[in-house]
């Protein structure tokens, strides 16, 4: 089989759900260490920047994660569906009929 673009989709969606999970799983792991340093929970006056990069910085922990296996299944689908579809033009093409 020879490598076309179609077959490099889904190496290129497991790649970047992977990279996602990783950057997701990092944000998780240094957490505390973000929110001791820069981080508040709570607003006043003085500080919206941080507490809006402090939401930033949760939202995007929360979202990288199921985003990440989201691209991961969809990987393996395609792959799944690629390998299918070779599998029956194979068989398409020694019995004739």
């Amino acid at each position: 089989m020879t490598r076309s673009t179609k077959s490099r989709v889904y190496q290129r969606t497991l790649w970047t759900g992977i990279v996602v999970g990783v950057i997701g799983l990092s944000i998780i792991l240094f957490s505390n260490v973000f929110m001791q340093s820069i981080g508040t929970y709570t607003f006043n006056g003085s500080n919206g920047f941080f507490y809006a990069l402090t939401q930033i910085y949760i939202l995007a922990a929360q979202g990288c994660l199921p985003f990440s296996a989201a691209l991961i299944g969809a990987a393996l689908v395609m792959r799944y569906l690629d390998a299918l579809r070779v599998g029956s033009s194979e068989q398409q093409g020694t019995f004739p009929g």
